[in-house]
């Protein structure tokens, strides 16, 4: 019985601690981001010459949602950029700052999510295996050099936040796909919201639906009546 009891005390000790160094290293990793400043490949339209976001009050919320800049409607990352702005001016570290937070937060969300996606897959594995899997996989996305853009890159802001959402988005639709009754259909509306304020963000991820129809299939069994 103690024996059982110190295995389990560990394994929930594990998971929290997974989370907050997948976190901390992710921050280490892009830490020298901080300091690159603006960088005059679209940074400079999109920011320095552009005086419309600068700041949270009605003319630049309805700039933020009426406007495309470069091709993109992206309404919900102009009102981070106008954030940034508030707290730090045209200072760009701060900017950097909220583009490594955002994806140390999606770096958790990732690992949260492959706890989730491996457990359903991988019902008989130990709970200490199946953190150790979703830390590697969480890892493997923060790192990986495909994210230098995404996180390096000021105005790429868009990709990191609309990462954000589209992680929220699956992770509520997962606890929806566990829940009953009411909290079904709240965990429904949270993941549609998530949903709309990624796309918000970016429009990349309208094709998320169909990756949550796969997901119903496998791991989820949802598909056909196979639901385990």
């Amino acid at each position: 019985m103690e024996g059982a009891r110190s295995t389990t005390n560990s394994d929930a000790f594990s998971r929290r601690l997974i989370p907050i160094a997948i976190a901390a290293i992710t921050v280490a990793v892009f830490a020298p981001a901080l300091w690159y400043g603006f960088v005059l490949w679209d940074d400079d339209r999109n920011l320095l010459a552009n005086p419309h976001y600068r700041g949270l009050g009605w003319a630049q919320l309805r700039w933020a949602f009426t406007s495309a800049v470069m091709g993109h409607w992206i309404p919900v990352t102009w009102v981070t950029f106008g954030l940034d702005h508030a707290l730090w001016g045209m200072d760009a570290f701060g900017y950097h700052l909220t583009n490594v937070l955002l994806h140390a937060a999606n770096a958790v969300l990732c690992y949260l999510l492959a706890l989730r996606l491996l457990g359903r897959a991988l019902p008989a594995a130990s709970p200490g295996a199946i953190a150790l899997g979703g830390g590697a996989a969480a890892l493997f996305f923060a790192v990986h050099p495909l994210r230098v853009e995404s996180v390096a890159w000021i105005t790429e802001r868009r990709d990191v936040l609309s990462a954000f959402f589209c992680l929220l988005t699956v992770l509520a639709y997962l606890r929806m796909c566990e829940a009953e009754g009411r909290a079904r259909r709240r965990w429904l509306v949270a993941s549609l919201v998530a949903y709309t304020l990624g796309l918000l963000s970016k429009s990349l991820i309208m094709s998320l639906p169909f990756v949550l129809l796969v997901i119903d299939v496998y791991p989820l069994r949802r598909a056909a009546g196979t639901r385990r």
